[in-house]
């Protein structure tokens, strides 16, 4: 996909400068801007991993350079993100999957971020954390865009959030496979979840193609193994 596409449709309604109708785009807002771009559109078209990280490193330059903004100034979380999860509780969800590796795409925005491969060298599964203001539910809206319809008004509508009550720790997110006629254009799995302003969150594609109920029980099960980084 081409970038500036990406940068055209994620970026509607975000310029800078004071142009007449326009929002403008604090820079704050970059951070979700370039998480609900970068990362679903590039699931969403099946590229292998390193065509994801390409295609989202571009998308974020893209979007730093259209906006005038600068990266965060606040430090990266302490700590290895491939350390968010164990490795069998990788394997539990995902058998086969490879050791974690870490990616340093997004840590000029505060962002830490690791990603473990499937057998095929997929990525299947992604971990990030970051410290951010707003709530769990604000999380998974803004990302939940990302999967949608930007011209249709019902498309978010017909994304199914859920809550996980027993993850230990605020927690929302949804799984959604796509489906043009509802306004989901791709596949999508995530979990957010906050304590305070330091957040975690989980995606995967691999598993929006499994069964929604098997599906969302994997991703409870990874919340309450990753929401004791937050502890």
């Amino acid at each position: 996909m081409n970038p500036d596409h990406n940068v055209a449709r994620c970026g509607s309604g975000y310029r800078s400068g004071n142009d007449s109708g326009r929002r403008v785009a604090p820079v704050a807002s970059l951070l979700a801007i370039v998480l609900t771009c970068a990362l679903p559109q590039a699931w969403a078209q099946k590229a292998t991993a390193e065509e994801t990280l390409k295609s989202a490193t571009e998308t974020a330059k893209k979007i730093r350079e259209a906006t005038g903004s600068k990266p965060a100034p606040e430090p990266i979380p302490a700590g290895n993100p491939c350390d968010i999860l164990s490795s069998g509780d990788v394997q539990r969800a995902f058998p086969g999957v490879k050791a974690g590796e870490r990616s340093k795409r997004l840590e000029e925005y505060g962002i830490t971020e690791c990603a473990w491969k499937g057998p095929s060298g997929q990525v299947v599964l992604v971990a990030q954390e970051s410290t951010s203001k707003g709530t769990v539910k604000e999380d998974a809206m803004g990302m939940a865009q990302g999967f949608t319809d930007p011209f249709s008004q019902e498309s978010l509508k017909n994304v199914r959030f859920e809550s996980f009550s027993d993850v230990g720790t605020p927690a929302m997110g949804f799984v959604e496979k796509k489906d043009p006629k509802r306004g989901i254009l791709g596949d999508g799995a995530m979990l957010f979840m906050r304590n305070g302003e330091r957040t975690i969150s989980l995606g995967s594609s691999e598993l929006a193609q499994r069964e929604r109920g098997a599906a969302l029980k994997t991703l409870g099960e990874l919340g309450k193994a990753a929401s004791k980084r937050l502890k």
